[in-house]
């Protein structure tokens, strides 16, 4: 199981819980469905929406999202009633790199902001213009992203030599530990979806949302120019 719960302090207000289930099929996905939703003492109720359900004792709306083997060999899920397709790329590393925290006595995986922030992006490329939530939420995390102490030491030479600006640097670093967590075929479709979405946006603004995007592509594909030079040397 893994939790998307990252906070900068107060974003976009948010009522409901997003959880992502590591899982082998939709038979296994409608287990799960009935044991939280049926019995004597259920504790969830179901909605219109097959992957929302209703936490009864509190209202508290939780997303369960099936991923893993369930969404093989294209890393996308098919909604069994509905039919609408969701991009579940970016999970598994989510769930790799994902920190363990304490909830009473649960351990339970919440992910780091590289992945949430990918996970974001991907979502943005399913749903598009029909919501602007995960939008909201990207252009907060990047506003509010720090990380000076390792800015300073890892980014030394970037800075000194005028490639990286210092405003622009904790998103450039943010961008390299993206690449660092992703696979080869995550990296390709997340470049798509960041190029059609800065495209949407422009970059003509400095410190504009699409120009923060811009440094964060920047940031993700110098690892990679990093490497081909090594190839080359």
């Amino acid at each position: 199981m893994l939790i998307f719960d990252c906070k900068f302090g107060e974003g976009r207000g948010t009522k409901d819980w997003d959880v992502a289930i590591s899982i082998n099929s939709w038979e296994a996905y409608q287990k799960l469905s009935e044991y939280l939703t049926k019995g004597d003492f259920p504790r969830f109720k179901f909605t219109k929406t097959p992957h929302k359900f209703v936490h009864i004792e509190t209202s508290i709306e939780v997303d369960i999202v099936p991923f893993g083997e369930i969404g093989e060999p294209d890393r996308k899920i098919v909604w069994f009633k509905t039919g609408n397709s969701m991009n579940v790329l970016g999970f598994a590393e989510a769930l790799l790199h994902a920190k363990n925290i304490n909830i009473g006595e649960l351990e339970i995986p919440v992910i780091d902001t590289p992945a949430l922030i990918v996970l974001k992006i991907f979502a943005w490329g399913d749903r598009g213009e029909r919501t602007n939530k995960d939008l909201e939420d990207i252009e907060f995390i990047l506003s509010k992203y720090e990380d000076d102490d390792r800015v300073y030491i890892e980014l030394h030479d970037e800075l000194a030599s005028g490639l990286v600006e210092f405003l622009d640097a904790n998103i450039y670093l943010l961008g390299q530990d993206i690449h660092k967590i992703l696979q080869e075929k995550t990296l390709f479709e997340l470049n798509i979806v960041l190029d059609k979405l800065i495209e949407n946006l422009g970059i003509d603004k400095p410190r504009s949302f699409g120009y923060k995007l811009k440094v964060l592509q920047q940031g993700i594909s110098s690892i990679s120019s990093r490497v081909d030079d090594t190839k080359n040397a």
